[in-house]
């Protein structure tokens, strides 16, 4: 009997264990199964909205992209820092420059920092991206690459581009500030620095007609673009400057281009990054309205012996900057100048009609170039006065080179008139043997 009690007793707690593992399994199996669920829901919710966005972003949303190997890049970031207070995250870069006092200024420029920013343009909301994470490389090497990106709700194309054509005209109207300079940055061209004030072209003192023939040369060629496209003619003009340094050579170019309007390219052989194609694509890209400037060309050979292998660089040759100069990809409109001191050390294919349409020697000061210093830097002397410096100059026999004339006139700036003339010949101080071939 008691056997028997126990025997059921048993199996009433197996039952009773069994049915417990039963419901906790059930109420495991449906917790995992309500996870699963609300996890598979989740990714549908997910994908459904994903799908609704790209929808709505391709349909709905007008984009653009711009990468930093475009000119438009640095004239929206400009744009957009200034003309949108509101925005609240910036980078800033320090530009340092000296006055033409000497004096050392500084200046904070800021652009739209890395990231997403937000603002109002005519009533439109406009998102805007900046991605600078990446880099690129090329046969030039490696740099930075970024892209900004413009957003807008809605199929409205034109909001951006007048965003893109105000943006142009903010940083036309910048350098029309002054005379902007570039200089090669990878393969394109960048600015450097800020404008510089214009130099006027009564600033530089040249013997009689010579500015003047090359400006009315310029304006000919500026005006004349119709006649060379109809009769097949590139649409190129390059001018060689030769003579003794120190005569005013890259003052005058600095002075046209101030005259004008103009930008300048600033373009150095020397440089051992420098590469036949990288030329090429940069006499390529050159921009509208800039002079190209090839300083001392005659330095840029070895040995200073006429021979046509570039000094500092493996990889630019002769061939490779006469294919720059006038090749199939040469840019139209461009104005080139080039200078050196010794005009005989170049190659004769470096110089020849086509590659160099004007040439013009920059010599030593001519009895005119003489007086007009003399009334530029003592404006209180006489026609006597005047008349009397040159004849005293002359005396000695010497040539004068501008820039050693006015650093005379600098020097005795605070004298009286009888000590300049008792001084004269501290022009030749310290002055080696002037160069004089013509």
């Amino acid at each position: 009997m008691s056997y028997a009690l126990c025997s059921i007793h048993s199996e009433k707690m197996h039952l009773l264990k069994h049915a417990i593992v039963v419901a906790v399994s059930s109420n495991y199996v449906s917790k995992v199964v309500g996870l699963a669920s609300l996890s598979l829901a989740s990714i549908v919710i997910d994908e459904t909205i994903g799908l609704i966005k790209r929808y709505f972003w391709q349909n709905y949303v007008t984009e653009l992209e711009v990468s930093n190997s475009d000119k438009c890049y640095h004239w929206l970031l400009q744009w957009i820092s200034k003309y949108n207070e509101h925005l609240l995250h910036f980078s800033v870069t320090t530009v340092c420059r000296n006055t033409e006092s000497g004096h050392a200024t500084s200046k904070f420029d800021y652009e739209p920092s890395s990231g997403e920013h937000m603002f109002k343009y005519k009533g439109h909301t406009i998102r805007v991206k900046r991605d600078r994470s990446s880099m690129i490389s090329s046969e030039y090497g490696s740099r930075p690459y970024e892209t900004l990106n413009l957003s807008t709700w809605g199929r409205n194309r034109q909001v951006l581009n007048e965003i893109l054509e105000e943006a142009r005209l903010y940083a036309m109207s910048v350098m029309e500030l002054g005379t902007t300079l570039m200089v090669p940055s990878y393969d394109t061209w960048h600015n450097f620095g800020e404008p510089r004030i214009p130099r006027s072209l009564s600033s530089v003192i040249l013997d009689e007609g010579v500015i003047e023939n090359i400006l009315k040369d310029i304006h000919d060629f500026v005006d004349d673009q119709s006649w060379y496209l109809e009769r097949g003619i590139p649409y190129r003009r390059g001018y060689l400057l030769y003579g003794p340094p120190g005569c005013g050579k890259t003052s005058m170019i600095m002075a046209l281009a101030g005259e004008i309007k103009y930008n300048l390219c600033v373009l150095s052989l020397n440089d051992s990054k420098m590469s036949d194609d990288q030329l090429v694509q940069l006499m390529g890209e050159v921009p509208s309205k800039s002079f190209v400037l090839l300083e001392d060309i005659d330095a840029m050979f070895a040995n200073r012996d006429g021979k046509t292998v570039i000094e500092g660089s493996t990889k630019v040759t002769l061939s490779g900057l006469l294919n720059a100069l006038d090749g199939v990809v040469s840019s139209e409109g461009r104005i080139l100048f080039m200078t050196t001191n010794y005009v005989d050390r170049l190659d004769s294919a470096l110089i020849r009609s086509g590659r160099v349409d004007y040439k013009q020697y920059i010599g030593t000061c001519s009895d005119h170039q003489l007086s007009q210093m003399f009334i530029r830097f003592r404006p209180e002397g006489t026609t006597d006065d005047k008349s009397r410096f040159v004849k005293d100059v002359r005396k000695y026999s010497k040539p004068v080179v501008p820039s050693h004339l006015q650093e005379f006139f600098l020097l005795h700036r605070h004298k009286e008139l009888n000590y300049v003339f008792e001084h004269i010949n501290d022009l030749w101080q310290n002055v080696q043997d002037i160069q004089l071939t013509e």
